[in-house]
């Protein structure tokens, strides 16, 4: 069991400034990829007011879907809490409003950028839509580095982003949605995490117990 108390301590801006970078390493390959495949890059992403909409909608409804799960089942999303703290281990000292904003719009951004305009992209031309979801959705997956149970929640969203991007064909939407919702579960994991003292317990190995 790792000792949460022995992971590194990142100051917010620290934080902020790889989470950036990540982003733009991510939108890169994602872009290069698209272009890769013959596609223009002009037709990447495009602003568009109702897409925004749809894509506000989308991540509304997951955020209501994930209160309710939250609220109601409560002793089941504790433990996925618990799951998730040690991956979530900058929560420790509490982000402001305007970090967790800029964090999830650095997630939805990056991550729909290369698994989905991407990944999926590519893999569709050769694979099929099916496939190509499907693979892209495991990647993501595996690049959280979940413990399974998370992996699978995990999953189950990437194939959604994948169907609903491969349906619209608006790369606008996944990133909306999926920043939104990103904005309520961080708020919400990080308020939990505190709530139930994750970062002030001491592991059972630790050998100041002993």
């Amino acid at each position: 069991m790792s000792d949460k108390n022995d992971k590194p301590d990142l100051s917010t801006r620290q934080l902020l400034t790889i989470t950036t970078l990540q982003t733009v390493v991510m939108v890169a390959i994602g872009a290069g990829i698209w272009q890769f495949s013959q596609r223009p890059l002009g037709q990447f992403v495009s602003l568009d007011i109702p897409q925004t909409a749809y894509g506000v909608l989308l991540g509304m409804m997951l955020s209501v879907i994930g209160w309710a799960c939250f609220t109601y089942m409560r002793d089941l999303t504790d433990k996925l809490v618990r799951m998730q703290g040690d991956t979530y281990f900058f929560l420790k000292e509490k982000l402001s409003p305007n970090a967790i904003v800029w964090i999830s719009i650095c997630a939805g951004v990056g991550e729909e950028a290369l698994f989905r305009a991407g990944l999926q992209t590519i893999l569709t031309d050769y694979l099929g839509p099916v496939a190509a979801i499907a693979i892209a959705s495991l990647l993501f997956t595996l690049v959280h580095m979940a413990k399974p149970v998370i992996s699978l929640i995990l999953f189950a969203i990437g194939t959604l982003f994948g169907i609903i991007y491969w349906y619209t064909d608006s790369l606008l939407i996944v990133i909306i949605g999926h920043a939104v919702y990103d904005i309520f579960a961080l708020s919400y994991l990080q308020k939990r995490l505190h709530e139930l003292k994750f970062f002030d317990e001491v592991p059972p190995n630790d050998p100041h117990t002993e």
